[in-house]
């Protein structure tokens, strides 16, 4: 595999980075619900305890369960990108918020795509939907979060960085339920004829690059007013593929986790366009096909049995590691081909290869 540039691993942005993104995520348990407390105490019209209490509910339920990586990534971008002349602490709140506000938009789409999956459990845990006192009202919860999201954005940002923010967290939101739509349609239509690498990767770009990866970076060029379409650009041409690289690792991880120990596994049974299915289709003689064809979207278990046997004779647990090296690869050149002088920088790329590459969603 090649290597990004060698550059120096111990100087100080580095290391006020590290420091910074680490204290971060030691205290999420204590940063975040104070984040939340404080801003349902300032909104004035919240003036029923019970709606308080299950707003703070729903935006610590899967929060809390999983590590702020997405924090964590935006802090450390942000702490490299930022200039040592206006690091100071209104801005390292403002940071804080706005990983916390990050790492609810998350959870947000956590909610959305349990509620559109059924899945049955989540971290460990019972989907939100699926609580006594929730049911179809998780349509509403997930409502109420984002524009929660937007309430803590108009508490603590002044303008013109609020319409930066708000306007690029509109783009989020559209994005990836874009990016949803695709993989709920293509699931649906059973046309497996469009179950294409090309369409899987664009899919994959929409709902998990995008908002899982490129969105903390970009957050951080904001904050930091170092955000321009040159930048940007750039952003997304790298990080594509680790995002994609992220999504394969859940299929896999659904597929490996048949026993629902960190989320349920049923995309055999909702004929997803994972990546096993397509490369299965890729790879499948034609009594292997028709195998597919017959068993894969099907809740019979006989019918699932088979396409899992189908994946083992096909070797494609096996073939992710081909996968993985392929999308490094991919990474490490487009490092290497970065101008001296970029925003951000190599260095910048190097940790966040070592952030992501285990990554979960």
């Amino acid at each position: 595999m090649d290597q990004a540039r060698n550059l120096p691993d111990g100087n100080d942005e580095i290391q006020k980075a590290v420091a910074f993104s680490k204290e971060y995520v030691d205290n999420f348990r204590t940063i975040f619900p104070n984040i939340i407390d404080e801003a349902l105490s300032k909104i004035c019209y919240l003036d029923s305890w019970n709606i308080r209490n299950r707003i703070k509910e729903m935006t610590e339920y899967y929060t809390l369960e999983k590590k702020p990586m997405l924090g964590e990534l935006m802090l450390y971008a942000y702490a490299m990108l930022e200039d040592n002349e206006v690091w100071k602490e209104e801005k390292r709140h403002q940071a804080y918020l706005l990983a916390s506000v990050i790492e609810m938009g998350a959870s947000y789409f956590l909610f959305t795509d349990d509620i559109q999956d059924d899945g049955k459990t989540r971290c460990g845990k019972v989907c939100w939907h699926l609580l006594p006192n929730v049911g179809t009202l998780a349509i509403n919860d997930a409502c109420m979060l984002r524009s929660f999201i937007q309430e803590i954005l108009q508490q603590n940002f002044p303008e013109p960085l609020f319409y930066k923010i708000t306007k690029f967290v509109n783009k989020i939101f559209f994005i990836a339920a874009t990016g949803q739509h695709v993989d709920i349609t293509l699931a649906r239509d059973r046309n497996f004829d469009n179950f294409t690498m090309k369409c899987y990767c664009k899919m994959s770009e929409m709902k998990t690059a995008f908002p899982f990866i490129e969105v903390p970076i970009i957050f951080a060029l904001i904050l930091s007013n170092k955000a321009t379409e040159e930048s940007m650009q750039q952003i997304h041409n790298i990080c594509v593929d680790m995002g994609v690289l992220i999504q394969i690792q859940n299929d896999i991880t659904d597929f490996y986790d048949y026993e629902g120990l960190t989320k349920s596994s049923t995309d055999i049974q909702k004929g997803k366009c994972s990546w096993l299915a397509v490369k299965a289709l890729e790879l499948s003689n034609e009594d292997q096909r028709c195998i597919f064809e017959e068993c894969y979207g099907s809740w019979d278990p006989t019918h699932v049995h088979k396409i899992r046997e189908l994946y083992k004779e096909l070797k494609l647990p096996q073939l992710l590691v081909q996968e993985k090296e392929a999308r490094y690869e991919t990474f490490f050149r487009k490092i290497n081909e970065l101008p001296p002088v970029c925003v951000p920088d190599v260095n910048f790329y190097q940790k966040l290869f070592k952030l992501i590459k285990n990554t979960r969603i």
